[in-house]
């Protein structure tokens, strides 16, 4: 027995090296799956989990093992970063922004450095700076600035400043923006810690101090120097650079304390530093009780400046120029926070003829006329004639010209709408020239106006042509003529391709010369952060072309996002040169729910495609969208007006959607049926389908109210009188997706269409 039990038996060995080898490779097999394994579950399970937004099983892992997520996807770091930075989760979601710098997506890299460079920056950490170097050596992109300056950002954290201030200088984008303001306060205070401890030259730090935007990197800067007890501002720098910052954060009051002392020390340094002086103009113009102290000061400089006597600093003419347009651009500005318009509209006339560059003459532009628009509106017209070929950006006095044309109708000065129509004649905005030529076609053919050499058809031909015209006109002026909404042959050679948006093969390079970079927005929603892409394209959009951006637009309704694929479809769409095509349309009106909405609107007797207008430009088609006025569904309904709704589809014989104490209104079954049957019910009371709509956004007893102030009108130019801009651009809207469904999906022509709607 003992001789059997002796471990040197051979009759034992051999069973346990058996038992041995099965344990052996059980462990191995585990550690092997572990080994696989994404923070303690499957890489299967945590995709799926990512994909739909599920990061607890991050939220729940040690900090240090991050890096893991990379074993999905090298670039799944980022995206999941950006769910841990919503989540509030500061610490993991840097350590997945740093470990996103291994993906081989340049466009992610570059993203997760503009993260991490002011949470590096900020909190100082060293071990975070060595890891980030580490990384960064292994994965070199040449010429990325937004990569420089990260690189800089851990030099500094580490005290290797000469180096920095090296990196730094090569990483400068030589641009406005954020990364421009980090890499700007990143080499500045390099070169400082550079320098020997003790109080900083004035000569060379009010440059940055005082001249430049200020922002996070800005505040930053300044407190990062006032937290080192080695290094010191001036007092007057210190003093100013304070009141930059309140400024920053609105605190205005605060900001004139500190200003009012600058002045009575070193009054001078607002004439140096022109932003140092808007700063103090807006100041003034924010706060009621200092705005007459601020006009007469600034008024009493610009005098000073301009004859030369006690002038409070002496300038260069360039400098002087540019002082004396901030002064009276901000007198202007002040005198219209005081409602005294006219006396406004004069300083920013004064301001025009020395404005320094075009932004800013556009700027005095958009001050008279506005100010015209609150004081006196029957002279605007004649100031759009004398300004209209002087602005340089049409689209920013769209606004203006929208109020101009309601105020014009209402007071049926029609002989005003043709002037201005002649003014703005060869302006980029298509949207404004089609309005107004649509408004000159219908009222020469109904007679109010003479055609001034032209016909309605002529100006119906205007307005449907105009290059990005507003769709809701270009409807309008093809129901006159006869024709469909799209003016241009389509198939003329471009390569445009199917839905995907990709042409010929012979244009790809052409059409897609940033290709490569749409992959970063399609795994937004690959990694469950898709509520965050929109944010990214709207920084790059101008980059990309009408294909990549038709592309884009796809992969967001192709992920049920149809909101932003509308939005992207409307961003190229306004751009210039632009023509339109059939697959834009499609993908600018899309037909999701399609059964459930054209069920309802049958039942309830409503045009199909005027019902797919409503539900667009209430919801688009998200059925958990809640307004802020707490509108809710598809249909977006209020909860009172759903309760009554409700009450009366059961009154019909209908089913009971209160019967739980509560009705659904997430639910698109019951959110749709409640919208179809308000809506014809309003129509029915309203005797209209357009009126029917206007109130649907904005009531019934406001519309029947805006009716009667103007009964002999025709509906369309009716439209145009509704003083309130939300519910008349709401009616326009409905209308043209109204037009675009007829004519996509119904076979409708423009004249059924508008026929449909109007009375």
């Amino acid at each position: 027995m003992e001789a059997q039990n002796s471990p040197s038996s051979p009759e034992i060995k051999k069973p346990v090296s058996k038992v041995f080898l099965v344990l052996f490779f059980l462990i191995l097999a585990l550690s092997s799956c572990g080994a696989s394994a994404v923070l303690e579950i499957s890489p299967g399970e945590a995709a799926q989990r990512l994909k739909k937004g599920d990061i607890g099983f991050i939220l729940g892992t040690e900090v240090s093992r991050m890096p893991e997520l990379s074993r999905l996807d090298p670039s799944a770091p980022f995206y999941a970063g950006l769910l841990t930075e919503a989540a509030g989760d500061r610490l993991r979601s840097a350590r997945l922004f740093e470990a996103a710098l291994t993906s081989p997506i340049v466009k992610v890299k570059k993203e997760a450095a503009r993260k991490l460079i002011p949470a590096l920056a900020e909190l100082k950490d060293t071990a975070q700076a060595e890891r980030i170097l580490r990384l960064l050596q292994k994965n070199k992109s040449a010429a990325e600035t937004e990569l420089a300056t990260l690189h800089g950002t851990a030099l500094y954290v580490l005290g290797r400043y000469g180096e920095a201030a090296a990196q730094l200088r090569a990483g400068d984008p030589g641009e406005s923006g954020d990364m421009a303001a980090w890499n700007r306060a990143l080499f500045f205070l390099a070169g400082i810690m550079q320098r020997s401890p003790g109080l900083l030259p004035s000569q060379e730090v009010e440059p940055f101090l005082l001249d430049s935007p200020p922002g996070p990197a800005y505040r930053w800067a300044y407190e990062e120097i006032l937290s080192n007890g080695e290094y010191a501002f001036s007092s007057a720098d210190r003093t100013a650079a304070a009141g930059r910052l309140a400024v920053l954060s609105s605190a205005y009051t605060e900001a004139l304390i500190h200003f009012d002392s600058i002045r009575t020390s070193q009054e001078a340094l607002f004439f140096r530093y022109p932003a140092f002086l808007s700063d103090l103009g807006r100041a003034y113009a924010a706060v009621p009780s200092k705005r007459e102290t601020g006009f007469s000061l600034f008024t009493g400089w610009e005098s000073a400046l301009r004859t030369g006597r006690n002038s409070p600093a002496q300038l260069g003419p360039a400098e002087q120029k540019t002082i004396r347009y901030t002064l009276l651009f901000y007198a202007g500005r002040i005198r219209r926070q005081q409602s005294r318009h006219g006396e406004a509209a004069d300083f920013f006339t004064r301001a025009l003829a020395i404005a320094p560059d075009a932004v800013q003459e556009d700027a005095c532009i958009w001050y008279i006329l506005s100010s015209a628009m609150t004081e006196k509106p029957e002279t605007v017209p004649a100031l759009i004639k004398t300004y209209a070929s002087r602005w340089n950006q049409d689209d920013e006095f769209y606004d203006i010209l929208d109020r101009l044309s309601t105020y014009l109708l209402t007071e049926k000065k029609w002989n005003d709408v043709a002037d201005v129509f002649t003014a703005i004649r060869n302006s980029k905005d298509g949207a404004t020239v089609a309005r107004y030529a649509y408004l000159m076609g219908r009222a020469v053919s109904l007679g109010y106006v003479s055609g001034r050499g032209m016909n309605a058809a002529a100006y119906f031909t205007i307005a449907y042509e105009e290059g990005n015209a507003s769709f809701y006109y270009r409807a309008l002026a093809a129901s006159y003529l006869g024709k469909t909404v799209i003016p241009a042959e389509e198939n003329t050679g471009t390569g445009t391709g199917g839905r995907n948006g990709r042409g010929s093969a012979g244009n790809t390079a052409v059409q897609f010369p940033n290709g490569a970079e749409l992959e970063f927005y399609v795994k937004f929603f690959d990694f469950g952060a898709g509520s965050s892409a929109m944010k990214y394209l709207r920084e790059n959009m101008d980059r990309y072309t009408k294909y990549e951006m038709r592309t884009l637009a796809g992969t967001f309704a192709g992920a049920g996002r149809y909101l932003e694929s509308i939005q992207i479809v409307g961003l190229y769409m306004r751009r210039d040169g632009y023509i339109m095509e059939t697959e834009d349309l499609e993908l600018y009106y899309p037909k999701p729910f399609s059964q459930l909405i054209e069920k309802h609107a049958q039942a309830n007797g409503l045009h199909p495609q005027m019902f797919f207008g409503l539900i667009r430009t209430e919801s688009a088609f998200i059925p958990d969208i809640a307004s802020h006025a707490g509108a809710m569904g598809l249909a977006q309904l209020m909860p009172a007006t759903a309760k009554e709704v409700a009450a009366v589809i059961k009154k019909r014989g209908g089913p009971d959607f209160a019967a739980d104490g509560g009705i659904d209104l997430t639910d698109p079954e019951i959110n749709v049926q409640m919208g179809a049957v308000y809506l014809k019910d309003l129509t029915d009371s309203l005797g209209s389908p357009m009126l029917a709509l206007l109130a649907y956004n904005g009531g019934p007893a406001r519309i029947r109210r805006f009716r009667r102030a103007a009964p002999s009108l025709p509906e369309d130019l009716f439209v145009e009188t509704i003083s309130i801009t939300e519910t008349r651009n709401y009616g326009k809207r409905v209308m043209a997706a109204a037009a675009a469904y007829g004519y996509l999906y119904y076979g409708m022509s423009m004249h059924e269409v508008v026929s449909s709607i109007f009375n």
